[in-house]
């Protein structure tokens, strides 16, 4: 029996580079990446499976929108308490103080966005405490196009004209903070016009993260559901052939460490506190499902939803295929 085509749209991460380059077993199918094309949650005609938004995906779940079978495969994973910047001058230095100030965002559906909201409400300041201002972060970084899955944000926010943007109205004094995926380069120098309004970032997340047990998802893999409808053994060699990748990888990670100076401090960090958060794959673990809870009932407190997904169903259909298949 010839093997299954599987066209594949994944952003080349340090995780899946093994993948990528054809360092991974694929018994099964023939699996295609494309790892520079445009991520998104509308998949074009020729695509089987593809990198997309989670907040996106779980929105649209809740909509009864189930054309795209989600697998447990947690692509990209972060905090979003570091994502909030400020001027340089600012006197502004943690989450709660943003209470009645104008904060920008370039998007306000992705999931970065969706977790750096959690991080506000975490914090004590409720969406609606806030002024909320939408454009484009700079001059490079345009305000992200509207996707079938987008939201409008809160009543009164204030969306800024084509030819403005936010890191200039932040520099004139118009914007109290900006929340973003894609930190400008004056974040990274010590004397920039801009800093990160959490300064000691790693302490705050790894307190939210000891207290919540919390590891936010921002992207997963998804499939079209009428391939996973002809052929559910792909899906599986799909999500097993990441998974492998992943191994290598983290074998590579702990064995080198040549990232960075202290890279093997990192890996014992994950290790340590995140024992349950990696590989990120599966929903077995109690720290999975408690993200998962959180990112249902914050889509709904957010407004984001008319009534919040159920987190348990969210990879019903995936972990039926696992059980048929063992």
């Amino acid at each position: 029996m010839s093997n299954v085509p599987v066209n594949m749209v994944l952003r080349p991460y340090d995780q899946y580079c093994p993948l990528i380059l054809g360092n991974v077993e694929t018994s099964g199918i023939d699996l295609r990446i494309d790892f520079r094309a445009a991520i998104g949650n509308e998949f074009p005609e020729t695509l089987d499976v593809g990198e997309v938004s989670f907040n996106r995906y779980v929105m649209a779940y809740a909509e009864g929108d189930h054309r795209l079978v989600g697998i447990p495969a947690f692509i990209l994973r972060g905090f979003r308490h570091r994502n909030y910047i400020v001027r340089r001058d600012s006197d502004l230095k943690s989450l709660s103080q943003l209470r009645g100030k104008r904060v920008g965002c370039n998007s306000w559906s992705d999931s970065g966005t969706l977790w750096a909201r959690h991080a506000l409400r975490d914090a004590g300041v409720e969406v609606t405490d806030v002024q909320w201002v939408i454009g484009h972060l700079d001059e490079k970084t345009k305000l992200k196009p509207r996707t079938p899955q987008d939201v409008q944000p809160p009543q009164g926010t204030e969306f800024l004209a084509e030819d403005k943007n936010l890191m200039a109205e932040m520099m004139a004094g118009r914007i109290d903070a900006i929340t973003t995926a894609f930190m400008p380069d004056m974040v990274f120098t010590p004397d920039g016009a801009a800093r990160r309004l959490v300064t000691d970032f790693r302490s705050v997340e790894a307190e939210f993260h000891k207290r919540t047990g919390i590891y936010p998802a921002f992207h997963i893999m998804a499939f079209r559901r009428a391939f996973v409808e002809r052929h559910p053994a792909a899906v599986i060699a799909v999500y097993n052939a990441l998974h492998a990748s992943y191994s290598q990888w983290w074998l590579k990670a702990k064995m080198f460490g040549e990232a960075s100076p202290w890279a093997a401090a990192e890996i014992e960090t994950m290790i340590a506190e995140f024992p349950y958060d990696h590989p990120p794959f599966g929903i077995e673990h109690e720290s999975t499902r408690r993200m998962l809870t959180a990112m249902c009932q914050e889509q709904f407190a957010q407004g984001l939803v008319k009534s919040p997904a159920n987190p348990n169903s969210l990879f019903a259909e995936f972990e039926t295929m696992l059980k048929a298949a063992a």
